[in-house]
């Protein structure tokens, strides 16, 4: 699926969102920037055509790799980012080709609620970072509350209608809304995390 919406993915996500997405990249390296966090290699997981692996490019690793399982994804982010400190992979999030204990910082941006093994893939993750790593995730979690359920008519809605039309895709932008509405809502996805080892440092949620 992620292979068929791979041409118009990037100018999609930055229509729907008013390019809110893409403040919301920005934000995640200027928050590691100001509490001084210099990762030496980082992975971007789940990274799609790269949008936030140009992020952390800003944050000068030594090295940084990109790891997707669509194919399609990769090579648009290959011709995107011509950075000689980039390698581009790929791979599924519960078998990762590292190491372990090899990477400073571990992000997933907008890409965790598709794992289809979300905890063998915790575990691979958290196998593959630094025991002083960081694990960074931008996605959208189920929610409650007014702005929520206004959002969902907007998400559930309006955007697959459109977004299938211009994608030329029968289902993929109604998949987007159906892999957010039967997600965890932040507080679950915490307790699934700390089962599988991890801490958590902080969250923020805008809905």
């Amino acid at each position: 699926m992620f292979d068929e919406i791979a041409p118009s993915y990037d100018r999609l996500n930055h229509l729907f969102t008013l390019n809110i997405d893409r403040r919301w990249r920005r934000k995640i390296v200027t928050d590691l920037s100001e509490r001084d966090v210099l990762p030496k290699i980082i992975l971007d997981l789940a990274s799609g055509t790269g949008d936030l692996t140009a992020e952390l490019l800003k944050l000068n690793p030594d090295k940084i790799y990109s790891s997707d399982i669509s194919g399609n994804m990769l090579e648009l982010q290959r011709k995107k980012i011509p950075d000689k400190r980039l390698e581009v992979i790929q791979a599924d999030a519960s078998d990762l080709p590292f190491e372990n204990k090899y990477f400073d910082i571990i992000t997933i941006g907008f890409g965790i609620r598709n794992f289809e093994h979300l905890p063998d893939s915790l575990a691979e993750i958290r196998r593959v970072l630094k025991p002083e790593g960081l694990l960074v995730i931008l996605e959208m979690f189920r929610s409650g509350g007014l702005k929520s359920r206004l959002f969902n008519i907007y998400f559930g809605k309006v955007m697959p209608l459109i977004g299938n039309m211009l994608s030329k895709s029968k289902y993929a932008y109604s998949y987007l809304f159906e892999s957010v509405d039967s997600f965890l809502s932040v507080k679950d996805f915490i307790l699934i995390c700390d089962d599988a080892g991890f801490r958590k440092e902080y969250s923020v949620n805008n809905f």
